[in-house]
C-alpha cells in the first residue's frame, strides 16, 4: 500500500533532529519504523488523516550505541533491540534485559525494533516498561536549543507516554546487590504480542526483601507498579510460602481490568514465578 503523501527528512545530527521537530507541524519521529510505517498504512487504510512530515534519526549516529556513563548504562534512543541484547554490559541488575530483548517479537523485527520505538510509541503492550520501571531507568530527552530534560520511566507513563522533545538515551544505574526476575505470557502462539508481563526487583537485606519494586504491565494501561503488593513484601522474609501468600496482598484493579479468567489466572501464575525465581536467586 502506497502512504499519503509526506515530506520526508533524514537529519545527520541530533541538533538538526531536535530544530526539525520543534519548527515542523505534523511532524513524527521515525526510528526503527516498525510501529510508525504500520501506523501510517493503518491511518490511510480507515481514511484518517496522516502526518504530513517524518524525521527519520537513522542517520543520527549520535543516538546510537549501548556503552557506561559513570556508573549508569547508557543505551542510545535509536539502538535496536539486538544490539541491546547482545551487549557486553548487560550484567548485575541489568542482565533482565537480555531476557526482555529475547522475548520481543522476531528477530527480524529485534534487527529494526529500536529502544526509543519501544518506549514512545504510546502502544500500552510494548515489553520494555516494566522492566525499565524496576531498574529505575531514566529517559533522556533534548530540545531544539540542546536543552536536556529527564524524566524516569515510571513519571514518562504516568502522565500518557507524551514526548515533546527526542529521546536521546536511556539510562539505567548498574547494581551489583539487586536481584530481578521477569515473567511474561504472549497473547497467542502465532504472534507473540504480551499478554501481561510482571517484573520484580528487590534488594535482599539477609531473608528480608528490601527496596522492592513489583512491575506490571497489564497491556491495557501503561506499565505500573503494584504499592500494595510492594508494602507486603517489604515486611516479609523470603520464604518459600512469600509466592503463594503474595496473591492475597494484591492491588487487585492492575490485573482484574478488562481481564478475563484467563487472564486473572496467569497473572498469578506470573507473580508466583517470577518471587520464586526472585528468592532461588537471593544472593
Amino acid at each position: 500500500m502506497l502512504l499519503n503523501p509526506l515530506t520526508f527528512y533524514a537529519p545527520q545530527s541530533l541538533q538538526e533532529a531536535t530544530k526539525l521537530y520543534a519548527s515542523l507541524s505534523e511532524a513524527r519521529i521515525l526510528a526503527g519504523g516498525t510501529f510508525l510505517l504500520n501506523s501510517l498504512k493503518l491511518l490511510k487504510r480507515k481514511g484518517l488523516k496522516t502526518p504530513q512530515n517524518i524525521i527519520s534519526l537513522r542517520k543520527v549516529e549520535e543516538l546510537k550505541g549501548v556503552k557506561f556513563a559513570g556508573d549508569s548504562l547508557s543505551i542510545g534512543s535509536i539502538t535496536v533491540i539486538n544490539d541491546l541484547f547482545n551487549s557486553a554490559h548487560l550484567t548485575d541488575n541489568l542482565a533482565i534485559l537480555r531476557t526482555v530483548c529475547r522475548n520481543i517479537s522476531t528477530n527480524p523485527i529485534r534487527n529494526m525494533a529500536t529502544i526509543g520505538g519501544n518506549l514512545t510509541s504510546r502502544y500500552t503492550w510494548t515489553e520494555l516498561g516494566a522492566p525499565l520501571i524496576a531498574l529505575e531507568a531514566m529517559l533522556n530527552f533534548v530540545g531544539p536549543n540542546g536543552e536536556q530534560e529527564q524524566i524516569s520511566v515510571e513519571e514518562f507513563f504516568k502522565n500518557g507516554a507524551k514526548a515533546t522533545k527526542i529521546l536521546s538515551h536511556v539510562s539505567i544505574r548498574r547494581d551489583k546487590t539487586a536481584t530481578v526476575s521477569y515473567y511474561r505470557v504472549k497473547k497467542m502462539s502465532d504472534v507473540d504480542v504480551p499478554l501481561l508481563g510482571v517484573c520484580i526487583k528487590t534488594n535482599f537485606i539477609g531473608d528480608r526483601f528490601s527496596k522492592t519494586r513489583v512491575c506490571i504491565n497489564n497491556t491495557i494501561t501503561f506499565a505500573q507498579r503494584d504499592s500494595v503488593l510492594e508494602e507486603f513484601l517489604e515486611k516479609s522474609e523470603a520464604s518459600k510460602n512469600i509466592p503463594q501468600e503474595a496473591l492475597e496482598h494484591l492491588n487487585t484493579a492492575i490485573y482484574d481490568n478488562r481481564s478475563d479468567d484467563y487472564k486473572k489466572a496467569m497473572f498469578r501464575v506470573a507473580i508466583k514465578r517470577a518471587l520464586a525465581d526472585l528468592i532461588g536467586r537471593k544472593k
